[in-house]
């Protein structure tokens, strides 16, 4: 749904001229309702946020950057801190009580910290648009973000480590460990810098029983626990998409901790990666987080 209506937003803004018919669309409520109509720049359904959301689903959304900055001394901390307020709020309505649906509250939080992060710190862009689906009777949970940045390979590209001439070679290297535009640069903070390993990561937690999509340029890259697929496509900028089966990931901190270690060993032999070991915040979830600010 994210995929489609964002290409259309992107067509018609390139094409101005272009015409797009939707035949029939009032009998499409699920995509009236989430706001698809509306990033598609046609007066159907809701506008985009407009839909309240529930404890099951959050309608296509738009977030800037700026939007982060909601008091004055916001502007005193670090952006992905911000981030991550944001995003708790996300995973809180998600997950209905926090404490007792721990493990959603804990896998949301982390994992679309980590797609949102990308964004802003390597695609370019200043805003990004995301929605999400939880589906109680098999506790599987589903979020996509898009944005209309540079895009992967152009992003891995600043890192004079990694030159690479095709979208698939791009997106391949981007979901190993260590990978990203940004390595080669001194760190800026003790906690929030760029290891790489934040697609890694959430691609690992969506591989037990859940399945991820990344999308970038001219290629798309689908996996499922037993199954990797490539396919051709045409996107401006970055999409992903996270399904998450819960049960099966049991303790996220456990999780976690197994694809830091398996991760280490495969970054160790990745050229141009630095070897830079995880970032903290690739590693601990937020309330440890706090723990340790605190």
């Amino acid at each position: 749904m994210l995929l489609i209506s964002a290409k259309i937003s992107y067509l018609r803004q390139k094409c101005p001229k272009l015409t797009f018919v939707f035949n029939g669309w009032e009998k499409h409520e699920y995509l009236s309702h989430m706001g698809f109509f509306s990033l598609c720049g046609f007066e159907h359904g809701r506008d985009l946020g407009e839909a309240w959301g529930s404890q099951n689903y959050l309608p296509i959304t738009m977030v800037r950057e700026g939007d982060f900055y909601e008091k004055e001394k916001d502007y005193y901390e670090e952006l992905p801190d911000l981030v991550q307020r944001h995003v708790d709020r996300v995973a809180e309505v998600m997950a209905r009580d926090k404490e007792y649906n721990n493990v959603i509250f804990d896998v949301l939080s982390y994992s679309i910290r980590e797609i949102f992060r990308n964004v802003f710190e390597h695609s370019g862009a200043d805003s990004l648009y995301y929605c999400a689906q939880f589906w109680p009777k098999t506790q599987k949970v589903e979020f996509a973000v898009a944005d209309f940045g540079q895009g992967i390979r152009q992003d891995l590209g600043t890192n004079p480590n990694f030159r690479f001439t095709t979208d698939k070679e791009a997106l391949e290297y981007a979901l190993l460990p260590g990978v990203s535009g940004k390595t080669h640069l001194p760190r800026k903070s003790s906690v929030w810098f760029n290891s790489g390993y934040g697609l890694y990561m959430t691609n690992r937690l969506a591989g037990h029983g859940g399945n991820f999509m990344i999308v970038s340029g001219d290629t798309g890259i689908y996996f499922s626990e037993k199954t990797k697929m490539n396919f051709a496509t045409s996107f401006p900028g970055t999409l992903v998409k996270v399904n998450l089966h819960v049960p099966r990931i049991g303790d996220v901190q456990k999780r976690l901790g197994e694809f830091r270690e398996e991760g280490k060993k495969i970054a160790a032999e990745i050229k141009g990666s630095g070897n830079r070991p995880p970032s903290a915040m690739s590693l601990l979830l937020r309330r440890d987080y706090q723990k340790i600010r605190n």
